[in-house]
């Protein structure tokens, strides 16, 4: 009797758990995707710039939202040819300090095949006439942020848009230390601030970092996404669960289409994978799983349709 009571409880068992499973997939397996482009999403979620304007001839100390401040000396601009700029000149300052306006940007923080640290990044554009202008031969600007994470260790970094239409990051080497500690008086609050100075001949991109890894490392990681799920419409990010970092996985398996990953990676990493999928007619699909990095490393992702509302926040809390 016993016998046939374990029978009866082992068949009830499996018709509760049954209906379950079927359950999850009816309600996470999203539809077949033909379409949507991922750049969409960045263009509608991508940080705006403060736009300041001001005449060449005069100082101008341009606020860092929440942040610091950049200090223009005056004539400190010319134009691309080296010629003096005079008049009125317009300018574009954004900043960008954490993991989650890292993914919104699109910007990953490696350089040389190495993780980057990012203690911050400001981007600097600065025309006259929609003329991209340069700094003067002989001059700097200072860029100061109040920040806890000054490190000895920080370097400078510039970056560019290259062929893969990614922000590439290369260290800006200089006979002199080009990051220095600092208490400097913030003008826009009125007050004294710990933190630190970049002195630059370099506008654009400007990233304060340090090398998170001693060399490169020889990991792979991929993620396998559902039918449908390509690099054209899905993005893929391994967000560090404890340093300011983030890599974007952008190559593609020997298929081309299921698969997404990133070679070179350091093994034992701890980090948080992020999938950003958008698909057809504008909607939103959207996941996140801790993993730890190691070799040959494949997971299986099947991102939930989610609103673009749920996304901005998930990235705020990274």
């Amino acid at each position: 009797m016993r016998r046939h009571l374990v029978y009866i409880y082992i068949g009830i068992g499996m018709m509760l758990v049954l209906p379950g499973c079927q359950k999850d997939i009816d309600v996470f397996e999203p539809a077949e995707l033909t379409s949507g482009n991922i750049l969409r999403f960045f263009e509608a979620v991508q940080s705006n710039p403060m736009q300041y304007s001001w005449e060449a001839s005069q100082e101008q100390i341009l606020p860092v939202p929440g942040s610091g401040q950049v200090i223009i000396p005056s004539n400190a601009l010319a134009l691309q040819d080296g010629s003096p700029v005079s008049g009125m000149v317009q300018a574009n300052v954004l900043e960008i300090h954490d993991k989650g306006s890292l993914i919104r940007n699109n910007i990953a923080t490696t350089a040389n095949n190495r993780l980057l640290e990012s203690a911050g990044i400001v981007f600097l554009d600065i025309r006259q006439n929609g003329q991209p202008l340069r700094i003067a031969d002989g001059q700097n600007i200072s860029v100061q942020l109040s920040t806890a994470n000054y490190n000895p260790q920080l370097r400078l970094f510039t970056g560019n848009i290259g062929d893969s239409e990614q922000l590439e990051w290369l260290e800006l080497q200089t006979g002199e230390p080009a990051i220095r500690a600092l208490e400097f008086f913030n003008q826009s609050n009125g007050q004294w601030e710990e933190g630190f100075e970049i002195l630059t001949t370099k506008l654009g991109w400007l990233q304060c970092a340090r090398y998170a890894d001693t060399n490169t490392g020889s990991a792979t990681a991929c993620v396998r996404l559902p039918v449908g799920f390509s690099r054209q419409n899905t993005a893929v990010f391994l967000a560090m669960q404890s340093i300011n970092a983030v890599i974007r996985l952008d190559e593609a398996d020997e298929d081309g289409l299921h698969r997404i990953c990133q070679s070179g990676l350091t093994a034992g990493l701890k980090a948080e994978f992020i999938i950003i999928t958008e698909g057809d007619n504008g909607d939103y699909y959207f996941s996140r799983q801790p993993a730890i990095i190691m070799e040959d490393l494949t997971i299986n992702i099947v991102p939930e349709k989610v609103p673009l509302s749920d996304i901005m926040l998930a990235l705020e809390k990274l």
